[in-house]
Parts: C-alpha cells; structure tokens; sequence
C-alpha cells in the first residue's frame, strides 16, 4: 500500500467525466462543456483555450499542440500531429549567410509556422460535437474581461522582461512597467479579439487570413517564414507508438517527438523487478536514473522529422534491443550521461467524457514565453520552436527548410485490454520523458492513485546553472539527506531541490477502475483535476 505524507490534495472522483489541466479556469471550461454534454474533444479545446489565455507563458495559439485520442467506440487510440515547420527560408547556409553558427534563443529567427490553431480544428473536425464558438466563448470572456494573475505566472513575467526587447510583449505583459501582481486583473484585448474571429472564420484567419498576414509581416525582416509557409501548413492524423509494460499498452507520441524516450525507459525497466525496491530508496533512484540515460542517448541519436529521416522506431521498441540496452546497467555507479537543454515551459492536460472518450494533450510555445515576440494586433505570442534543431548535417534534427524539429512534447494513455488505464500528460522540456517514467511507474508498479503518483518526489538531470555538470541531478527535497548521500556515492552529482520544484514539471492524471475516474493536479503548478 502506498505510504502516506506525500498526497497535499486528496485524488479527484468521477463517474460521467474529469479534466485535470494546469487553471482552474481552464479544467472549469472542460467540465461546463462535459456537462452540456460535449465529447472529450470538445472539453479538450475549450480547455486549452483558456489555458491560451491564463498560461501564456506555457502555451498558446501561437505554439504547437499533439493530442493522442482514445475513440470509444472503435477501442482505437488516434495522434493527432498538430506540429508546424520550419520557414522555407531556414537552412544552414542562410544561417552562416547571416554570420550565425546557431539560432539565438528567442526573437523571429527561431519562430516555426504555429500549429495549434489547425490543430484544434482537425481534432473538433474529426471527434467534436459542439459548436466551436461556444467552445472558445470561455476564453474570449477570460481574455476580455481579464483574469486574477497567479504568483507564478507574475513571476515568469518579471524573470523574462528584462532580456526581451520585443515592445508589443511589453506593452501587454508589463503595463506600467511591471509584471502584474498576484491578484491583479489581467486583460489581452487584442487576443480577445482574434479568439473571437477565429471563433466566426475558422483556421484560415491563422493561415492566410489577418493574422496570417500579420505573422508574416513581423517575419518579413529578419524571420524564416513567409506567408507562403503559413498558408501551406497542413497539420497530420497518425499512428501513435506503443509498448507494452507489466500487462498493460502504453502509448506514447510519435517522433518527431521524444516520446520514443519514455517507451524505451519502460521497456529497459521491464526487466527488472522495480516493486521490490523501495520506492525512493538509493536502488530504486539509481535504477530509473541510469535508465533515464540510456533512453535519452538514443533520443538524442535518432529523433527528428519521420517525413525527412529514416528513423529505426520498430527496432529501437524491440524487446530485444530493450535487453541489450539492460547490459549497461551498473548498479554499483553512474555512467556518464549528456543530453539537451532541460528548458522548456509547456501545458499537458487530460480529460475523459461520459462516453469513454479520453484526450491526452501537449501544448507549448517551447521556452518560457517562446520566441518573445507578440505579432501586433493580434495578442498572437509566437513559439520558438525552431531552437531544437541541430547544427550537425547528417543529423536527423538538423536545421533545413519546412522541417518539423525535435519536439520535447509528449503524451501518453495506458490500455488494459483495450480500455483506457491511464490518461497521463505533463510539461517539462527536456524532463518530459523522465517523468512519464517516473510517474507512470509510481501507478504501474506501486499502484498509487494519480494525485499520490503525481506529487511523490521527483528528479530531474540537467544543467540549470553555470556551475552545473551536464549530468547534475535536481532532486526534491523532501527526501531523506541518506538518500542524497547514498546516491552522491555511486557516483551521481546530486543537487537538493526546492520540496515542490516547479521544473520537474505540472503534471496531469487520469486512472480508470470499476467506472470510477481518479484524477490528479500537480501541486507545483496552478491546476486542478475534478469530476462528475
């Protein structure tokens, strides 16, 4: 049985439905709309909506979103791709035309064509019911007439303006010079606005339209994309990647997302008998560390855009590669590891209908407010995506025109039989896949309840600080000082977190049991799950 002293919140019920998203504003939105008796889909739209609206710095109509959706009715799971790609002027050698060696971190040249918007049409297209402006009614409310501001949205703000020159993201993110208070009413006319014609136009107002246009413009000078880029983005329905783990599927999403990681993680875990160790204890934490590091090494070997590289998936989710990759392991010391930049500020929510529906949905603009640029007129903050290309040309990821780059992004659901299990999505940047690991295995292997498995401590690898390694292990703190010691002495560089550090991510949850939904917000963001 789970022990207790870990669970601040007690687990969400429900019967008839449940959203777990990173607002309350936001899982409010999904639940009126199950409630009028909208689909999953439908729930999953006004959801991320509001989440457009009161998360900006995570996510937004200017970002990428990829869904990965349970029909009920077929026992099918669908992805939804809904990522854009590079600008058809992007390419290493305009980036060395340019006297660059890379992209910056923020600004037009790090922008990729936003799919979101699409996205959220081909999914309202294929499995929605209700009618799209009654779906975005909750957001052009909130971005009209404002919203209280939430201490960790002001403190993104005021940590990001002072490295931004964009003036527009100024003048709507620091009226009168300052990041809004916590509790102070915040108001975005101008995306208020483009919602409420999205609302009436439909997709073609992003993609040739007046934002479109707008978009355009703002790239003219010094961005990759055109107008021809925009009006040419075609979003993708696909298959999702799958393995199965102690009896149970777990799907995950497709490269060109790292969602490859999470599974390869699971399957190197699967030979191992992981209940027996305590949980949290040094062995427990060593294992899932160095089973962090090989999955990522061959993340950041393979992944890149399917359509432009020959990616080894079915090989690399093998049983038997699983195995090869198990010979690695030394549970007496730690390896060496390197991977990608941890950053990355992103919105995973969850959501279930009445019907057996489930929605598991990633949405950013990639780094803390993206690409820092706001397009006039529009309240539109665009993503910097374009900054996980690599600069290496035979790599899979590598920097080329109308290219869809690395996505951090992932989401996952968990069948038995054929029947939703786990719902499951969080953001994280590069830590994503580390806490699909984590937090599945809490469920899947200690039989926690979502909430429990979600707020348990959690680690992260990566380098934060000038004086980190590339290998430094950001552990919460509310473990024990022996367990830091114990793992410092197999060879880990450990480093206490704060007790609920915001970067190992805000996850969501769902688990199904007996027609009973459960599920989970994480605490260390500003969400919240409920049910009917």
């Amino acid at each position: 049985m789970p022990s207790v002293g870990y669970s601040h919140r007690p687990v969400a019920l429900g019967r008839e439905g449940m959203v777990s998203a990173c607002h309350p504003w936001a899982t409010l939105a999904g639940i009126d709309v199950l409630r009028a008796g909208g689909t999953a889909a439908d729930a999953a739209i006004a959801t991320n909506a509001v989440l457009a609206v009161t998360q900006p710095a995570m996510c937004g109509v200017g970002g990428d979103i990829f869904c990965l959706y349970y029909e009920a009715a077929t026992r099918r799971i669908h992805f939804l791709d809904g990522a854009g790609r590079s600008g058809s002027r992007a390419g290493l050698d305009e980036l060395a035309r340019r006297g660059l060696t890379r992209l910056p971190v923020i600004g037009a040249p790090t922008v990729s064509v936003p799919g979101c918007v699409r996205g959220w049409f081909m999914l309202h297209e294929r499995f929605g019911t209700r009618p799209i402006p009654e779906l975005l009614a909750p957001a052009i409310r909130c971005a009209e007439h404002g919203y209280p501001m939430t201490s960790l949205q002001s403190q993104y703000i005021a940590e990001f303006a002072p490295g931004n020159p964009d003036p527009e993201w100024q003048r709507i993110f620091t009226p009168g010079g300052r990041a809004p208070a916590l509790g102070a009413t915040f108001v975005q006319d101008d995306l208020a606005r483009t919602l409420k014609a999205l609302a009436t136009d439909g997709p073609d107002l992003f993609y040739g339209g007046r934002v479109g246009r707008a978009i355009a413009a703002r790239m003219a000078a010094d961005g990759f994309l055109t107008d021809d880029d925009l009006a040419r983005h075609a979003g993708a329905w696909r298959d999702p990647i799958s393995t199965t783990y102690r009896g149970a599927t777990v799907y995950e999403t497709p490269p060109p997302t790292q969602g490859l990681a999470a599974l390869i993680g699971l399957n190197i875990l699967e030979g191992f008998p992981l209940s027996r160790r305590t949980i949290h204890s040094v062995e427990h934490l060593h294992l899932l560390l160095e089973t962090v590091k090989l999955a990522y090494a061959d993340r950041d070997r393979w992944i890149g855009d399917p359509a432009r590289a020959r990616l080894p998936v079915e090989t690399l989710l093998s049983k038997d590669y699983a195995a090869k990759r198990r010979h690695a392991f030394d549970p007496k010391k730690a390896q060496a590891y390197a991977a990608g930049d941890p950053e990355g500020d992103t919105t995973g929510f969850v959501v279930a209908d009445a019907q057996g529906n489930v929605a598991s949905v990633i949405q950013s603009v990639f780094n803390i407010f993206g690409s820092g640029i706001v397009v006039p007129g529009t309240g539109v903050l665009l993503q910097n995506r374009g900054r996980h290309f690599t600069y290496e040309p035979q790599h899979p990821a590598v920097f080329a025109p109308r290219k869809q780059p690395f996505h951090t992004l992932i989401a996952s659901i968990v069948t038995r039989d054929d029947r939703p299990h786990i719902a499951f999505s969080t953001m994280g940047g590069n830590g994503q896949a580390m806490f699909h690991l984590q937090v599945l295995t809490n469920i899947l292997d200690y039989g926690m309840d979502p909430q429990e498995a979600i707020e348990r401590p959690r680690f992260l690898i990566g380098e934060f600080l000038p004086d980190d390694p590339a290998d430094a292990i950001h552990l919460e703190s509310r473990l024990p000082a022996r367990v830091f010691t114990g793992l410092a002495r197999k060879g880990h560089t450990v480093k206490p977190a704060p007790a609920l550090f915001t970067k190992v991510g805000h996850a969501h949850a769902i688990t199904f049991r007996d027609g009973v939904m459960m599920g989970g917000a994480d605490p260390r963001g500003d969400g919240v799950a409920l049910g009917l």
